[in-house]
């Protein structure tokens, strides 16, 4: 397995092709051709073995990375020993900066060392530090300017070590300046960021570019992510969401370079075995969690302290309880409340749908909902019911012997004649319930339509209690014939033995 592992990814193409005996000179040709190149993505992985490249239990989210790496020159450190920042001081510590000779600056190069170099040579304890780590030399500069001007005493809040040291305490939720600060800072870096997005997107973005995992060359940056996500499943994000992209394709092609996983960072013998192992764990992608790619991403400096993660996750509560809140203000809404109804026999008009019912009731003894109940009216049944009433009293007829009258108030008078006895539905095999006309409502928004809506459940009931029935005698009747024919068989087996004989 280790020489067909080898001879694959010498190759280029699979080894069962290598054993081919016609593929045999083409292969030996391409040997010796020192000129080919070979892709990220040319490479037919189905023989290798990447099991001793990972472990039994190898976690499919990484989560944990180094922290984002800094470069800050503290500002608030003197440049010739001078432990007064006034602007004479930092004049001459720029010309000293501008000059050849080493700045007397300490350069810091991790967040750690950063809150050391604060507390112990400033006496200065910045609380949610890491919120501005995009930030943090225009921060600090902005901070030392501040000093320059007023005490530290005077705009935070401070404590006293066991060794007598003062130690000053900014926290913007306490500290006015120090939340005046962070904003300034965020928006004058978000406009400078969004400055170079622009410059980019006229220049850079419309440069052809290679992909990262094979020869293909696309003619500008969009098409270069479609292509990604298309050809390869790779997918970082749009175009207008990213800034710096060269530096961040870079990074990606040096660490590809390198057989390294853009995933998990795990590096590799091989692009073969890089390649099986980011197919195998799905890992053509970056880590959410990967604070060093969080500079590329413009949704990380709209509000400094929030990750895109934590700022998506705000959007989606928000539209969760939006829409949780639309769905609430319709839980108090009655369709059935204060609609006007039209009774069904004459051209009144009743303030609600009870009322309306209680009408036809008193004035006609006609009762809709114990008709429907008494007559096992389903719901399309008691629809086309409704729609037959009035379409036969706009003609000033009666629904129920069909008799043509002059007006409408002589309807009406018949109806109240006739009585309960006479008012009935039509019979369940007439065809009046198969006319589909019969469905279209009428009177257009018929509170009437909906007067017995909620006891569709309950025909739906009555309806599975009936299949249940039917189906319990349709079992019956197979046991029955089930019966019979076993009884019959020994019969008719006996029967040709019999004339044999």
């Amino acid at each position: 397995l280790q020489t067909s592992n080898m001879f694959a990814v010498h190759v280029g193409k699979s080894s069962r092709a290598r054993k081919n005996d016609d593929l045999k000179e083409f292969f030996e040709t391409r040997d010796d051709d020192e000129g080919e190149e070979e892709t990220f993505d040319a490479i037919d992985d189905d023989d290798l073995d990447i099991s001793d490249y990972e472990s039994e239990d190898d976690a499919d989210e990484a989560t944990s990375f180094p922290p984002m790496p800094i470069l800050i020159r503290c500002p608030l450190c003197p440049a010739h020993h001078s432990r007064s920042p006034t602007s004479a001081a930092r004049q001459e510590e720029k010309e000293n900066e501008e000059s050849t000779d080493p700045p007397t600056r300490p350069l810091i190069t991790s967040a750690a060392e950063l809150t050391k170099h604060l507390r112990d040579a400033h006496q200065l304890v910045f609380k949610n530090l890491n919120h501005m780590v995009l930030l943090l030399q225009r921060y600090l500069d902005a901070w030392a300017e501040k000093l320059g001007t007023v005490s530290a005493s005077d705009v935070t809040s401070k404590t006293s070590e066991e060794d007598g040291t003062l130690i000053y305490h900014i926290d913007a939720a306490t500290c006015p300046a120090d939340k005046e600060i962070r904003n300034i800072v965020q928006k004058a870096n978000l406009e400078a960021i969004l400055l170079v997005q622009e410059s980019e997107r006229r220049r850079e973005a419309l440069e052809p570019r290679k992909c990262l995992f094979c020869k293909h060359t696309c003619d500008n940056r969009s098409n270069l992510f479609r292509h990604g996500y298309r050809e390869h499943n790779f997918n970082i994000g749009l175009p207008d969401n990213l800034v710096n992209v060269n530096e961040f394709l870079h990074i990606l092609e040096s660490k590809l370079a390198s057989l390294q996983c853009l995933y998990c960072e795990k590096t590799f013998t091989s692009a073969a075995v890089l390649r099986k192992h980011m197919r195998k764990k799905k890992h053509f992608k970056i880590s959410s969690h990967n604070r060093l790619y969080d500079r590329f991403y413009i949704v990380n400096y709209v509000e400094p302290g929030k990750s895109w993660e934590a700022i998506e996750n705000e959007k989606i509560d928000s539209d969760a309880e939006e829409a949780d809140r639309k769905d609430d203000s319709w839980n108090d809404w009655d369709e059935k409340a204060d609609m006007p109804a039209q009774s069904l026999f004459d051209q009144h008009v009743a303030p609600s749908l009870e009322e309306c019912l209680e009408y036809m009731k008193r004035e006609y003894s006609f009762d809709l909902l114990k008709t429907k109940s008494d007559r096992s009216l389903d719901f399309y049944k008691t629809v086309a019911l409704v729609n037959i009433i009035r379409r036969s009293t706009a003609n000033n007829a009666c629904f129920a012997c069909d008799l043509k009258l002059d007006s409408a108030a002589e309807l009406a008078a018949h109806v109240k004649q006739s009585g309960a006895d006479h008012l009935q539905p039509p019979a369940e095999e007439s065809q009046v319930w198969q006319d589909k006309d019969n469905l279209k409502p009428v009177l257009e928004n018929d509170p009437l339509l909906m007067a017995f809506d909620d006891d569709v459940e309950g025909d739906d009931s009555a309806d599975e209690e009936t299949s249940r029935k039917r189906l319990e005698e349709c079992k019956k009747t197979l046991r029955k014939k089930i019966a019979q024919l076993s009884l019959e068989a020994p019969a008719s087996e006996t029967a040709p033995n019999a004339s044999a004989c």
